[in-house]
């Protein structure tokens, strides 16, 4: 298991490269550049000049892309063409967010899911089977966005329990924190939990014909025992598999639900700096989306050994 995940880590390096270089010369070839979108629409192209020379940006691109690896080398991610604020240090201000918002979604993800799949595999064509496909489909059906403004709706403008927008940090005070992620983390972990219901719901429609499963029974098992021991440990080696690659469009729904509800999280940074062409912090935003994707898909495969005893990595 050891040298498996050291093997990884090692395979990361020229992962990042290539994703690194691809949106590097992606985002060069756009029209314009970030010393536009700070001088506005009227400038004298004498300071533009001098603006790009102070920044780098008047160098061909493969120059600069070394340039940049350099400096992320010796820990220094450059400073936003906008404001001059370190991008390390705006990243680590905002990823705790960003990460709390994707694991809350997880959690909600699979507290939907197995529960609405177990019952609508272990009672099929029933009216909980046809509750849970049909509430998974209006689930998937439903954009972040408009699922996001329901909530609101609901909870905020109906019932008046949950605050509309805005974030309160830990400090000042657990519930205050907590009660300003709850739409947020509904709005972006309901979609998913519709996802993985449909898959939880077809893995345990498989397992639970094996003859194993019917063997258990046989053998006096309770029910329970015989759907959570037997039959739901191997029916979620697919579905944690679909939950590692919803990490990616996590992170993308992250940016729709930060925006939304004026979270100050990763996403909603990634979108600012996009917009504006500041090629540090969208590198920067580029790179911790990049690494967090890569690592949730390694923590997928070492559940695998968890879940299923036959997998052995060393072999």
């Amino acid at each position: 298991m050891r040298a498996y995940v050291i093997r990884r880590l090692l395979l990361l390096i020229p992962t990042l490269l290539g994703i690194t270089m691809v949106v590097f010369l992606a985002i060069q070839s756009i029209p314009g550049d970030p010393i536009e979108a700070y001088l506005g629409q009227f400038y004298e192209e004498e300071l533009a000049a001098s603006l790009r020379k102070q920044y780098g940006l008047d160098k061909p691109i493969y120059v600069q892309y070394v340039l940049w690896l350099g400096r992320l080398a010796r820990g220094d991610w450059g400073k936003e063409v906008l404001s001059g604020l370190p991008v390390l240090d705006q990243i680590r201000e905002r990823l705790p967010v960003s990460l709390e918002l994707i694991f809350g979604a997880m959690i909600v993800a699979l507290l939907v899911a197995i529960p609405a799949g177990i019952t609508s595999a272990v009672r099929p064509y029933t009216a909980s089977d046809y509750t849970a496909t049909t509430g998974a489909m209006v689930g998937i059906s439903v954009p972040e966005f408009f699922g996001g403004i329901l909530l609101v709706l609901l909870f905020s403008l109906g019932l008046g329990i949950l605050p509309v927008q805005g974030f309160k940090p830990w400090s000042q005070g657990a519930g205050d924190h907590l009660a300003h992620m709850v739409l947020p983390v509904l709005t972006l972990g309901l979609t998913r939990g519709a996802l993985l219901t449909r898959m939880v719901r077809g893995c345990m429609l498989e397992v639970v014909g094996q003859d194993y499963v019917k063997t258990a029974r046989a053998k006096g098992a309770s029910e329970f025992l015989v759907i959570s021991k037997h039959a739901l440990k191997n029916a979620m080696i697919p579905v944690i598999t679909v939950l590692g690659l919803q990490v990616g469009f996590l992170v993308g729904g992250s940016i729709v639900v930060e925006t939304i509800f004026s979270v100050p999280g990763l996403g909603q940074y990634g979108i600012n700096a996009i917009s504006s062409r500041d090629y540090p912090a969208v590198m920067g935003f580029i790179l911790v989306s990049s690494l967090t994707f890569v690592m949730a898909n390694l923590m997928v495969d070492l559940a695998y050994a968890f879940l299923d005893p036959r997998i052995r990595y060393e072999d």
